[in-house]
């Protein structure tokens, strides 16, 4: 498979995008050039806005070292992986997903994010994903759409005391008008519609002081980025309140401590030319990929301290069901699916991508709809 980058505008058409987004957000000084490094962290340039214009003018791109894709999460050095890599890659700015910044801790408001494109011996897994949406569309006639669920913790920084104290459960939800973090979950929803992001909804998840945002179905590589996106906004707020914002799986001890997931919604649907389209056998290719989709989705030792059977948070079993959230698999619809296996430690244009490779080995369904409460005895083949 590719990843070389195919430009796709010119630069005179780039340049001229550039243009209008500064017209019409003339405050913007500092640009924030960011990507995402194959252990899924986020990495950052700061750019002033005039070195950013002509950047983009130029067709020019920045630099990219090993120090900048293949630093694990422990931040240690590994010297056998380094020694793969010795060369020097390039980070191109993506011109078409800009987007202001404005809602920082700081009140300054003249930043804008930009996601940057690397070049760097296949590491870069947003490119993966452009490919292989490219496949889908080009080889097998299905056009997808992808909404990512972000649920996270408000906390107190420095501790795991919640930020609005309360009762474990889904009752409270009203409750959050008369509470501490109203004003933090408010800026976030106002923040989302002045950049063009309209939430589907926002959800009081079982966790004390914990929530979830639903953002829309975009195109695969505008939901990635919208997701990052997000998650920094949120973070960004709550810190401007004096709250830490945790996406982290398991940020508490215990059985009972609430467990954030972030869950993956793909729909599909069948152009003209492909009429023999059954979306089960889809749905059946995702579910031969499970125990590989968890290894990309769910990367730390902590990740599967959040999941096990009947705990309605993915489960240990290869299954589906209509409305069962014990499974890895929920489907919503004919051709829309919930994936589960999924949290903040991943990768999510890797995950994303792998999540439309398996779709594409589409086989037979064979796995009956876990329509009840899953035991290990009930349900097919043990993860």
């Amino acid at each position: 498979m590719s990843t070389s980058i195919h430009e796709e505008t010119h630069a005179g058409h780039a340049a001229g995008s550039v243009e209008e987004f500064f017209n019409q957000n003339h405050l913007v000084q500092v640009i924030i050039l960011q990507w995402v490094d194959i252990c899924g962290i986020s990495r950052t340039r700061l750019l002033p806005a005039s070195r950013f214009k002509n950047l983009v003018s130029s067709g020019g791109h920045l630099d990219c070292a090993p120090l900048d894709t293949l630093v694990p999460t422990t931040a240690e050095f590994i010297p056998q992986l380094f020694a793969l890599f010795n060369g020097k890659g390039k980070i191109h700015p993506d011109v078409s997903s800009i987007r202001t910044m404005k809602h920082d801790a700081s009140g300054i408001g003249n930043a804008a994010r930009c996601v940057g494109t690397v070049d760097f011996q296949n590491t870069d897994a947003r490119l993966l994903l452009k490919d292989i949406v490219k496949k889908a569309e080009e080889s097998h006639g299905l056009k997808l759409l992808v909404g990512i669920e972000l649920e996270f913790c408000l906390l107190v920084p420095g501790t795991l005391e919640a930020a609005e104290p309360a009762k474990p459960g889904v009752a409270g939800t009203f409750g959050t008008l008369r509470s501490k973090v109203w004003p933090i979950l408010n800026e976030i929803i106002v923040a989302f519609g002045e950049v063009g992001i309209e939430v589907e909804q926002v959800i009081k998840e079982y966790g004390t002081s914990a929530y979830e945002f639903a953002l829309p179905p975009l195109p695969p590589i505008e939901a990635v980025d919208t997701y990052y996106y997000a998650k920094e906004l949120i973070q960004n707020v709550a810190h401007k309140y004096g709250i830490l914002a945790t996406f982290y799986p398991t940020p508490y001890e215990g059985a009972q401590g609430q467990k954030n997931g972030q869950h993956i919604h793909i729909s599909a649907t069948p152009t003209k030319e492909n009429k023999d389209w059954n979306p089960d056998d889809t749905m059946a290719g995702i579910l031969s990929h499970i125990p590989a989709l968890m290894a990309l989705g769910m990367c730390q030792v902590d990740s599967y301290e959040r999941v096990n059977i009947g705990r309605i948070c993915t489960g240990g079993l290869v299954g589906w069901g209509d409305n069962n959230r014990d499974m890895p698999v929920r489907r919503v619809t004919k051709n829309h699916w919930e994936i589960r296996v999924n949290d903040a430690t991943s990768n999510s244009y890797a995950m994303v991508a792998a999540i439309i490779g398996a779709a594409l080995d589409s086989k037979p369904l064979t796995i009956e709809n876990a329509s009840g409460r899953s035991t290990e005895a009930e349900i097919c083949d043990v993860c």
